[in-house]
């Protein structure tokens, strides 16, 4: 049994069930989300022992030129999830749901509440109602749950974990919906898109402020996601288009971005990963992986539970 740590919006927990395995081996790195920004994350760079595994074929690259350690694209764990739960938008989808450019503790994302709420409002009637979906640090540092409902707006959250897993909440929501939106590019676009529901861009362009200056990938005091080429090159392609229905380019581009068009052969990705838990099993690192999961799990007891949950369910696919 592997106490381990459910990645960024339970990324590895995705991947295992994508991969079929029990386990990833310490030190291999899930890319965090869709990269807006060029090049790749220091805080990837730093955490990375043995193995990155990137969500497409650009971030490999950039990887590359910067890593000598290996690097595979292995797509989207969402997307991967999506897939195998075979999970499509309602028939009976309506409305829009919208996401708002969000912010962290570290840095705020600014922008005009009430001209956006009254954007979203004067939506055509094909278009409504609009339901809101905040991030969980907007509620916790930023109260927005209240601020929207005192605008008028029904509000929900898929990244809370105590709710559940935080990609089975996304899509359970997102399928009800006709068409997704925000002000900026984000994951969500590339979620919905995959799935065949049409996002667009409304609102004003979110300015963020770096207040703190703690976070290592980020060395602006003052930006947007347009000042990044991919993250311009998003917010360009989903502006000032059909709000209706999803283009070619736009297809095209998402796929690209979620690795669905390169990524490598799960047989590939498994061999890889038993290999490198092989190793560690073998050497010293294998005390040191030892202690750092003594360590999590007096630190996060819940974590115990989730993997007997997970190890259950692996034993019971496989018999």
């Amino acid at each position: 049994m592997n106490i381990e740590t459910p990645g960024h919006y339970g990324q590895n927990k995705l991947l295992k069930l994508y991969l079929n395995i029990k386990s990833l081996p310490e030190g291999v790195i899930i890319q965090h989300g869709w990269a807006a920004m060029d090049g790749v994350c220091n805080t990837d760079l730093n955490k990375c022992k043995h193995l990155m595994l990137a969500w497409n074929g650009r971030y490999k690259k950039e990887w590359d030129l910067k890593s000598n350690l290996p690097c595979q694209i292995i797509g989207s764990p969402y997307v991967h999830y999506r897939r195998l739960a075979k999970i499509e938008q309602s028939e009976k989808a309506k409305g829009t749901l919208a996401f708002p450019a969000h912010s962290i503790k570290q840095i705020e994302a600014n922008y005009d509440l009430d001209k956006y709420c009254e954007k979203l409002n004067n939506l055509p009637e094909e278009f409504q109602p609009v339901t809101i979906c905040l991030h969980h640090l907007d509620i916790k540092h930023y109260q927005l749950e209240a601020k929207f409902k005192e605008r008028g707006f029904d509000v929900v959250c898929t990244t809370h974990k105590k709710k559940g897993p935080p990609a089975e909440l996304f899509y359970t929501l997102i399928k009800n919906f006709k068409y997704t939106t925000s002000n900026e590019p984000g994951s969500y676009t590339f979620y919905s898109v995959e799935m065949n529901i049409p996002f667009f861009i409304l609102g004003e362009l979110a300015i963020r402020h770096n207040f703190t200056g703690t976070i290592i990938d980020i060395q602006e005091k003052i930006y947007s996601i347009t000042d990044y080429k991919y993250g311009k090159i998003a917010y360009d392609l989903f502006s000032n288009q059909p709000k209706d229905r999803i283009t070619e380019e736009q297809r095209a581009f998402v796929l690209s971005e979620l690795g669905m068009l390169d990524c490598a052969p799960r047989s590939v990705l498994v061999d890889i990963l038993n290999e490198i838990a092989l190793k560690q099993k073998n050497t010293k690192d294998g005390y040191k992986i030892l202690a750092k999961q003594i360590w999590r799990l007096i630190k996060h007891p819940r974590l115990f539970t989730e993997a007997l949950k997970d190890s259950y369910l692996y034993n019971k696919h496989n018999s």
